[in-house]
């Protein structure tokens, strides 16, 4: 089903207005780009420009580009997403009405056709500690990423429907360090993600293994030190 003008007017509004009160909006640009996974040349080709320019906004070797040139950029963005299926505008489409900081979202996509948990954990590199029940063969219809250090922090109606919209999608959590107050924050919750990723340096607390399999929550753990490789394996998934 098409997404309502409104709906895209209100998220064109959210990213613009991210970027615009940014401490670094050339950052937030490339941010943006990524999030919609649109190489440089593609936007580009929309934008009548050379990749080169592109290039030089998000590193910052060009000025701030103004509001008119932002708007032109969004517009693009919800453009190539539409063609491409309107995979990303649907999944932030889900988030509409929520108390979820669009700033703290570092990959968000619904899939044009499912695919099951084993598949999408190969691909993007993360091992499936509570295989049980078939659990690998079990379907997931998208993923959203979310900063771990933030996540704590956000209201419980925010989590609330954090919790809910990822239902049957991926929730993946980065900069994670043992898992437990992620874990204890799913106790006031009912709602579960249809896969708990966690993106750790090291290893996740064996208790948090053991609670996410009583909870019946498939959960899957990512070690580097970094979120950089995982959100890079993510470009990886096309449906």
């Amino acid at each position: 089903m098409p997404l309502s003008s409104y709906s895209k007017l209100l998220l064109a509004r959210r990213i613009a207005g991210e970027i615009a009160l940014s401490d670094d909006p050339n950052k937030m640009l490339k941010k943006w780009r990524e999030i919609f996974h649109i190489p440089q040349i593609v936007l580009a080709n929309y934008l009548g420009l050379s990749p080169s320019v592109i290039s030089d906004y998000e590193s910052g070797r060009r000025k701030y580009p103004g509001t008119k040139m932002i708007k032109k950029f969004v517009e693009a963005l919800l453009l190539i997403d539409e063609e491409n299926g309107g995979e990303i505008t649907a999944a932030f489409e889900r988030l509409a009405g929520a108390e979820v900081p669009i700033d703290i979202i570092l990959d968000i996509r619904e899939f044009s056709v499912p695919m099951t948990i084993g598949e999408f954990c190969r691909i993007i590199g993360a091992e499936l500690v509570n295989e049980q029940q078939g659990v690998s063969s079990q379907l997931i219809y998208g993923y959203i990423a979310v900063d771990g250090n933030d996540i704590l922090s956000l209201p419980r109606n925010a989590l609330n429907k954090l919790f809910e919209v990822s239902s049957k999608r991926a929730l993946i959590l980065t900069n994670i360090s043992t898992g437990r107050s992620f874990l204890l924050l799913m106790d006031e919750n009912s709602k579960r993600p249809g896969l708990l990723v966690f993106q750790t340096s090291k290893s996740i607390d064996n208790s948090v293994i053991l609670a996410a399999r009583n909870k019946q929550i498939p959960m899957a753990i990512c070690v580097s030190d970094s979120p950089n490789p995982l959100l890079q394996r993510l470009k990886r998934v096309r449906m």
